[in-house]
């Protein structure tokens, strides 16, 4: 026998049971845009794998809703993730996918401006410059940046606070005698799919589906 609805305590914050969400939120270009605010854009998201970047100068390109966000790893060795964006016009960085820099610097195709691999403005060839104008003041869109046990994450939230260990449902402290780190990418599939986001992720998470 099912224990009634009302009888159950509250879960996740949550007090009223709710058979699925409406139509809307699978079609609706507005609750899409909701989406993309309070999830996308606010949430430690998994991009690659640590081992994936593995080497000075590579990067990769992701795209997040309406945002491209390129991750790399510096000469240094560091992981960096910014808006793959020039602060002069809008043009975008890269346009390779992934690969490896040529050079120490990203360059706009544009105009020229350069960045340093850390984001910061390091040469601008026009001498048409307002007077006060400070290289400073102009460095890419930095995005937070987190990695856990050799997964890289990335959170567009411009008061992104913590790390990605900090979001994780409890249950992940259940993974300490998996070997995680030692793990490396076998296969990446992509595949283009003509529906809302939360379709596919619904059909993921139910297990009837692992037969097919």
């Amino acid at each position: 026998m099912q224990p009634n609805a009302s009888e159950r305590g509250p879960y996740n914050g949550l007090t009223r049971a709710e058979p699925t969400l409406p139509s809307s939120a699978y079609w609706d270009q507005a609750s899409y845009k909701r989406d993309l605010d309070a999830i996308w854009y606010r949430d430690w998201l998994l991009v690659c794998r640590e081992a994936d970047l593995a080497q000075p100068l590579a990067f990769r390109r992701f795209r997040i809703g309406t945002q491209d966000i390129l991750v790399l790893r510096d000469d240094t060795g560091e992981l960096r993730a910014f808006h793959n964006t020039c602060r002069h016009r809008g043009s975008q960085l890269c346009q390779e996918s992934e690969g490896r820099l040529k050079a120490r610097l990203i360059t706009c195709p544009y105009h020229a401006w350069s960045y340093s691999l850390r984001g910061d403005l390091m040469r601008v060839p026009s001498k048409s410059l307002p007077d006060g104008f400070d290289r400073a003041d102009h460095p890419l869109y930095r995005v937070a940046l987190s990695v856990w046990r050799g997964f890289v994450f990335v959170n567009l939230a411009e008061d992104a606070a913590g790390s990605a260990l900090s979001s994780f449902d409890p249950a992940s402290g259940n993974l300490g005698n998996w070997p995680l780190e030692s793990l490396v990418s076998g296969h990446v599939l992509r595949k283009v799919m003509n529906c809302n986001w939360k379709i596919f992720w619904e059909n993921f998470n139910e297990c009837l589906h692992c037969p097919g």
